[in-house]
């Protein structure tokens, strides 16, 4: 997004991007390119797991924060490179910080077992001596019988040992995050937001890093890729040339521009939001956007 001097910058966008009526794509499933292909996604019904904070695991995505051992926090590796993922299968996936792995899990509403034994730890010469440190913690405290509890809201959970130990997770994606339809209300552009966006901007992402939608008047693919807690986006293509009021396009043009092309941002979520912001260049020249997850 092209923003050079924070006032004039912001003041030049929100004075483009005015709110919007009039015309909009193609519905989902309609002729509108690629775009079309892109119907809400859910967890299938069959899909169903333990109710409580075991059912919160099932289906999402969780970055470490932070391990206790005898009393002693330590934290995880920056970026969100230590992680897991618990899936319908009975499986956990993810990386301790330096290395991949899987374990079999049971799952109830409260508690967490695990099955199987750690895979070796590699003794990768290029992962930090920091990171292999966390992680041989991580294997420690992460292992057999533990109980599962907030720790503030319903996005930050303890996975507890017998010992007292314990693992601090965080929702770094939610279930059915990929595929579903996530609107783009406004931009964020310093220290303020622009007027509403038309509510028929959307973007779907995909796990393989392809993204098709909607800028508000033409159907588009671009391509974005989620490595930890950062979001690499590319500048979006349309696939259709319809003409729609000088406003929307006005805001089409705005959603068609980045500052770089590819540009990175980082990206936080809830369940059904999502932020992702570039400060880069300082806060005051922040820029980025603001998404929230239509319902299915």
């Amino acid at each position: 997004m092209r923003i050079h001097r924070a006032g004039a910058a912001a003041g030049a966008l929100l004075a483009a991007l005015l709110t919007v009526t009039g015309c909009g794509p193609s519905p989902a499933g309609g002729g509108g390119g690629k775009a079309a292909e892109g119907k809400p996604a859910s967890a299938s019904p069959a899909k169903k797991g333990p109710g409580g904070y075991g059912g919160l695991l099932m289906g999402a995505r969780w970055m470490v924060q932070w391990v206790t051992v005898d009393g002693r926090e330590i934290s995880a590796p920056p970026h969100a490179a230590s992680w897991m993922a618990f899936d319908y299968d009975n499986t956990v996936k993810g990386n301790d910080g330096c290395a991949p792995f899987r374990r079999s899990t049971t799952l109830t509403d409260s508690a967490l077992t695990l099955g199987g034994e750690w895979t070796q730890a590699t003794e990768d010469g290029g992962c930090p001596a920091k990171n292999r440190a966390f992680a041989e913690q991580l294997r420690k405290v992460f292992d057999g019988p533990l109980t599962i509890a907030y720790r503030v809201d319903n996005l930050t959970l303890d996975l507890k040992n017998q010992q007292g130990d314990y693992v601090a997770i965080k929702l770094q994606q939610p279930e059915g995050f990929y595929g579903r339809r996530w609107q783009v209300p406004r931009l964020i552009v310093g220290d303020t937001y622009s007027p509403d966006l038309p509510k028929s901007a959307y973007f779907i992402f995909h796990e393989d890093g392809t993204v098709i939608g909607n800028l508000g008047c033409n159907d588009f693919t671009s391509k974005a890729v989620f490595e930890g807690d950062t979001l690499t986006m590319w500048e979006p293509t349309r696939l259709s040339r319809r003409t729609c009021s000088p406003d929307i396009m006005k805001g089409e043009g705005y959603l068609l521009s980045m500052k770089r092309n590819p540009q990175t941002f980082t990206y936080s979520v809830t369940h059904d939001t999502m932020s992702a912001f570039d400060e880069s260049e300082g806060a005051p020249l922040r820029n980025g956007y603001e998404f929230t997850a239509l319902p299915d």
